[in-house]
């Protein structure tokens, strides 16, 4: 941790947006603010085979039956052997004017987006978040909940009848909250509440604020978002800048969300740190239970919270904190 702060600091002081107010900036490349050491491309840059559209091809079975859900793979010369190596290729797009830029938080950094470039990229994070929650259930929605789950996530506990899991990162300011409820109400209730982030706050008391900054396309938003640190016991909010894309496959509705930087979203400022959303998403399934519709909701959150980092003695009360959201969530419908 000291070297991790040492190493932090040295690199706020090299940045030319740093405040006085110690670390209070986040200046990690995937934020957009300093982003010399990101890969960095413009259209001009790609040949003909990488301006091609991508293929969204890939099966998974999810639950009872088989749903198509879209991982990348580009028509190109290169080989990918995994979807982290794929996701440091730049987007194929055919925007004029456009940059962007992947790190290994598989974060985007994006300029001067045209509507055909907010799809492209919706494709993107769509495909990082259901690759993450498909490794997480070894391609089984089920699995999770049965206390059953792979790709680094850990099962916690049980609590408000949420199965709670949580996901170690080497770097101790990242974490990865995961849980798989029930919610007794038909599908069209709960999805109408998690698919508008104005009213987030409803049910998650770590939400100071949450609002549509533009509205790109029915199913494809650019949000910001403030929370309140306090719960993780850090004095500074946090604040985040990201894209959510719905999407429907089969009997299952998607909300991906993955930070996106966008020069018209409202920029850093020394009160706040600013985090980063990691690939994360709620997916929801109707089921029937003793002939009432029912929903099933698996929801995850990875996160990088910027320094400081929470204390490890304090991470197995914390780990739980955001899966319960589901619990709340069911306590909001049922009043």
């Amino acid at each position: 941790l000291l070297q991790e702060e040492s190493r932090l600091k040295t690199h706020a002081s090299t940045s030319t947006l740093c405040t006085d107010s110690s670390l209070s900036l986040s200046s990690s490349p995937s934020s957009g603010y300093n982003s010399s050491n990101t890969a960095t491309c413009t259209t001009s840059n790609l040949s003909i085979q990488e301006r091609q559209q991508c293929n969204y091809q890939h099966k998974y079975c999810l639950g009872k039956g088989s749903y198509q859900f879209p991982v990348i793979s580009f028509h190109s010369h290169t080989a990918f052997s995994s979807p982290e190596e794929a996701s440091k290729l730049q987007l194929p797009l055919s925007s004029s004017g456009i940059s962007c830029k992947f790190t290994d938080g598989l974060a985007v950094s994006v300029n001067s987006f045209s509507t055909k470039g907010y799809q492209d990229l919706s494709k993107h994070i769509l495909a990082n978040a259901t690759t993450e929650v498909m490794a997480a259930c070894s391609h089984n929605l089920r699995n999770l909940y049965t206390c059953q789950a792979a790709g680094g996530w850990k099962y916690q506990c049980t609590e408000k009848e949420v199965l709670v899991y949580y996901k170690v990162f080497p770097s101790a300011t990242r974490h990865g909250f995961l849980g798989a409820g029930v919610i007794e109400r038909p599908l069209s209730c709960v999805w109408g509440l998690v698919r508008d982030p104005g009213k987030r706050h409803l049910y998650d008391r770590t939400i100071n604020t949450a609002r549509i900054h533009k509205k790109v396309t029915g199913h494809i938003q650019l949000v910001y978002l403030v929370t309140d640190a306090s719960l993780c016991y850090l004095k500074q909010p946090r604040d985040f800048c990201c894209m959510t894309v719905e999407a429907k496959e089969e009997n299952l509705s998607v909300l991906a969300v993955q930070s996106v930087y966008d020069a018209s979203m409202p920029q850093p400022c020394k009160e706040v740190v600013r985090g980063e959303i990691l690939p994360s998403a709620w997916i929801l399934e109707p089921d029937v239970v003793n002939g009432r519709d029912i929903t099933r909701v698996i929801y995850m959150a990875q996160v990088d919270l910027g320094a400081p980092a929470i204390p490890t003695r304090l991470l197995s009360s914390i780990a739980k904190h955001q899966p319960l959201v589901i619990a709340h969530l069911a306590h909001f419908l049922a009043s």
